[in-house]
């Protein structure tokens, strides 16, 4: 086989290719570091800061840490210190800085009940000093599902045996409430019993009801009846007043008459009259009495008025 020609246009300029293909390929690497760099914070400047906790239960390396809910480190390694506590070194993005201050501190939190673990840090006042390279902020950790069902269990203990004694109570079938309950039962059966009963009563006294309504209307018509029969008296006794009064008063006229015809016979007839004048005398009295006793009387003294007592005029001599 031939020695392959230098001249042969396939190896014309393959030097060129090949370093092209090398520069490609850096320049690949390049990116993919610079992509992964960017993606995991290398070439952002970072500032070291500590947290003291008792347990290092729940955090890890690489544990994220937020400030109000936004991401701005992690946990970057913890270790045991000579006190035996745990010392956690955070690795804060140096922009986010000058919101943690000496009066921030820090809490370990889950992110929903089944999340993951989380360090939240606390936004310092603004009175308060920043946190320099290396310092030490305050840390608390909260309560986890474990710890909180151990502490409700605690708690429930006595209501639990409350609750036990409640339900064993009620569910003694010589205890009150059995026996309360059997009372109710007893009592509801004698409801329809006694709902008839007041059926009954109610109907009776909506019959007595009834039947002194009748009375009481029958009473009310015989009322009204005397009350015609008074008014129509009233009137009968009213429109005949004034004929009694009438005659009464030609009575009166005609014994006058009467008198004065016997004075005059008297004057005529001397020894004849004593006898006559005492007659007649009689007479206007009776008369006088029988006017009386009319006017007296219930319907007639209505019409009469009582005379008016008038004095004498006095003649002046002024």
């Amino acid at each position: 086989m031939g020695l392959i020609k230098e001249t042969d246009e396939r190896f014309i300029g393959i030097e060129k290719k090949i370093g092209l293909f090398v520069a490609a390929a850096v320049i690949g690497i390049l990116v993919a570091v610079a992509a992964v760099g960017l993606q995991s914070d290398i070439f952002t400047s970072k500032t070291r800061i500590y947290l003291i906790a008792d347990s290092g239960q729940g955090i890890n390396e690489g544990t994220a840490v937020k400030l109000s809910g936004f991401k701005i480190g992690k946990v970057k390694r913890l270790y045991l210190d000579d006190a035996a506590k745990v010392k956690v070194e955070l690795s804060i993005k140096t922009k986010y800085m000058r919101w943690i201050r000496t009066d921030s501190d820090a809490r370990l939190i889950k992110e929903g009940f089944i999340g993951d673990s989380v360090i939240e840090i606390t936004p310092g006042s603004a009175k308060a000093k920043d946190v320099r390279e290396d310092g030490i902020i305050a840390f608390e950790r909260t309560r986890g599902l474990g710890e909180i069902a151990a502490e409700l269990k605690d708690e429930l203990k006595p209501a639990l045996s409350d609750i036990k004694q409640i339900v064993g109570y009620i569910n003694d079938p010589q205890g009150d409430v059995r026996q309360t309950l059997k009372s109710l039962r007893i009592a509801a059966e004698g409801l329809p019993a006694t709902k008839q009963r007041l059926d009954s009563l109610l109907a009776d006294a909506d019959k007595g009801v009834n039947t002194s309504a009748k009375k009481i209307d029958a009473l009310l018509d015989s009322a009204k009846q005397t009350i015609n029969s008074v008014d129509g008296l009233a009137k009968k006794v009213d429109k005949d007043i004034p004929a009694i009064l009438e005659r009464a008063n030609k009575s009166v006229e005609n014994i006058q008459k009467t008198t004065e015809e016997i004075k005059k016979a008297t004057e005529q007839a001397a020894p004849q009259i004593p006898s006559m004048i005492e007659k007649g005398n009689d007479i206007a009295e009776g008369a006088k009495e029988v006017v009386d006793s009319v006017k007296k009387t219930w319907p007639v003294r209505l019409f009469i008025k009582t005379p008016e007592e008038k004095t004498l005029e006095v003649d002046s001599y002024e």
